[in-house]
């Protein structure tokens, strides 16, 4: 997780394609977890524009993307859905960070976080972005 993480922010010399395959391997992880609700009181939360801005000076090439086929969308593509791949990993990032504060208090409630998270909203997101990723490379 906090792999993943860390390439959500700071990138390193990971491309694309490996980011892909970085949050395949977390969902597969994540869904082996039992469900368990987390304590909503112990949730901190991060400013999301904040986060955007960061991810997208770090992962400048993902865009606008048509999540049937994972190819970026120009100017004139529009198919009846259009993905947001910075806002696919920024919601990611925020997840994650969510858990990875909580796995500092007590790992009980990170997991929780991690499962409850993965299975109302990040999964979802990582399903849609990653055929773009791996389009892109």
């Amino acid at each position: 997780m906090r792999r993943v993480h860390t390439s959500l922010l700071e990138r390193g010399d990971c491309t694309p394609g490996e980011l892909a395959d970085l949050l395949d391997g977390l969902r597969r992880e994540v869904q082996a977890l039992p469900f368990n609700l987390p304590d909503a009181d112990t949730l901190p939360r991060e400013e999301y524009r904040d986060l955007r801005a960061r991810i997208a000076r770090a992962w400048p090439e993902p865009g606008f993307y048509d999540p049937a086929t994972g190819r970026a969308l120009g100017h004139c593509d529009l198919p009846a859905e259009i993905g947001d791949a910075l806002d696919d990993l920024t919601d990611l990032a925020l997840d994650l960070g969510t858990a990875l504060a909580l796995a500092d208090t007590g790992g009980a409630d990170a997991l929780a976080w991690l499962r409850f998270s993965h299975d109302i909203h990040w999964g979802d997101h990582v399903k849609d972005v990653t055929p773009h990723l791996r389009w892109l490379g």
